[in-house]
This record gives structure tokens, sequence and C-alpha cells, in this order.
């Protein structure tokens, strides 16, 4: 080695001793809890005046509790926790759009929502039906005759959940064959809890009468709806099975 190349090496520093800083330990997972609570947030926007009736899966509030927390700027954010956010207009209440938590409907393909009141009935009943395609944006809620005025068919849906609104009792959760298991039902279930919290109803339930589909939708609901969710108390057979079904709450997943 030349004397040139040892003076320039020599005038190289040494590389530096990292400082190290102490961190705290990772903390623990939050437990899972049942609790959940209502939150409603102000829209601002360039376009008409909305809010936000958000559900949200923490402790941070009792159980049932409604928040409101419209004098915050909330920004497009929402608490930590939230499962779903149904958007409706300040002027005349109409629900627009249902969102649900992506870690709740991650594996669900994109839908949009048409609500119906069945209320010629003995029993008045409502049901949230899910559809997919272009025809409306994913999320957004409509009325039968816009479906229809889309050129879309009713039969056209690809899943449907439909209660009883003074119980709260689910009677039918309905997912085409080729959609199940990806979570269309947890998905279609959890905006239906949104709509009904949404106008004043029962909160959904289970009686325990429930398919084989049902009993596993049942195993991997979310921890928040165990409370409502009654255990398997008959068996009921498959809708692929039997086609005409009477009084009974159906849960295909």
């Amino acid at each position: 080695m030349s004397m040139t190349a040892a003076a320039h090496d020599a005038a190289i520093p040494a590389p530096a001793t990292p400082h190290l800083r102490a961190v705290p330990p990772l903390r623990e997972p939050a437990p899972e809890t049942t609790a959940l609570w209502w939150a409603r947030l102000l829209r601002r926007g360039p376009g008409p005046l909305e809010y936000s009736l958000v559900t949200v899966n923490s402790d941070r509030f009792p159980d049932g509790t409604p928040v409101d927390m419209t004098a915050v700027d909330a920004r497009g954010r929402r608490p930590a926790g939230w499962q779903v956010d149904v958007r409706h207009r300040a002027t005349d209440g109409r629900v627009v759009r249902i969102e649900v938590a992506e870690e709740l409907s991650d594996r669900c393909p994109p839908m949009w929502f048409a609500e119906v009141t069945h209320a010629t009935g003995a029993v008045p009943a409502a049901s949230l039906l899910a559809f997919r395609g272009s025809a409306f944006r994913p999320g957004a809620v409509v009325r039968p005759h816009e479906v229809a005025a889309a050129g879309v068919r009713m039969t056209d849906r690809i899943a449907e959940v439909r209660w009883w609104i003074r119980s709260g009792l689910v009677d039918t959760v309905t997912v085409e064959p080729v959609y199940r298991g990806r979570g269309v039902a947890r998905t279609l279930v959890t905006a239906a809890e949104g709509l009904r919290f949404m106008r004043g109803w029962a909160p959904l339930r289970s009686d325990g009468r429930l398919t084989d589909a049902g009993a596993a939708w049942l195993e991997s609901a979310p921890a928040a709806w165990q409370p409502r969710l009654a255990a398997r108390s008959e068996v009921l057979p498959d809708a692929d099975v039997e086609e005409e079904l009477t009084g009974v709450a159906r849960l295909l997943r």
C-alpha cells in the first residue's frame, strides 16, 4: 500500500457507535369487548350537509351510549373501533350511504344496497338487499323504485337480510351460493344493524333456530354480536335443500 493510500485510509473516521434508545415493550392487544356505542358526526364538504351515525366497538363509552360528536371536526375520520358508518342527509334524514369497516368486510366484494320495508304484513318487517354492479356506487343506499329505474331487478340481489322491526328478530339472511364464504352476510348484517339504529328500531338478534351454514356464521361472528346471538337450539335445513321454509332464522354466510 502506498503512503498516499495509507494516509487516505487513516483520514476516514471509524464508524460511530449507534446510539440506542430504550423503548417500552409493545402493548398487549386490547381484550375483545362486546360494548357497542354510537357516535354522531358532522360531515362537512362542498355538497349538502350530512351526518354520520357510526357504530363503535370499544370500552370508551358504556354499551349502547349515543355520543354527539358534531362539535368536533372529524375531517373524515371515525373513532377507533368503528364498525359501520351510516351516512344520512341533514335536510330529510335520508340514508344515502353505508360503509362497513375493512376488518369486517375485507373479503367482501363491493356492494350497494336497497332498503325495503314490508308494512303490509301482520308484523312490520324490513329488508336490506345487497347488489353488485355499476348501477350505483359501492355503499350507496337506494329505494326500490330507484333500483327499477336503473334497469336492475330486485331478484338480481346477491344477498338479503330480513328482520322484524319491533323485536329485531332476524327472519332470513340469504346469500347466493357463488358469494358464500366471502363475508357477505357479515357485512350485510352489520350494515343492517347500523340502519336499524338510525331508524330507531330494536337491535337485531337471533333466536337459535339455525341451518348448518347459520351455525358456522354464528361461530365467526364479531365479539360484539355474541350477546345477541342465541346458541343453536334447533337445526333447520339449508335453503338449498328445502325451498319453502317458514318462520325461521335462516343464516347463510
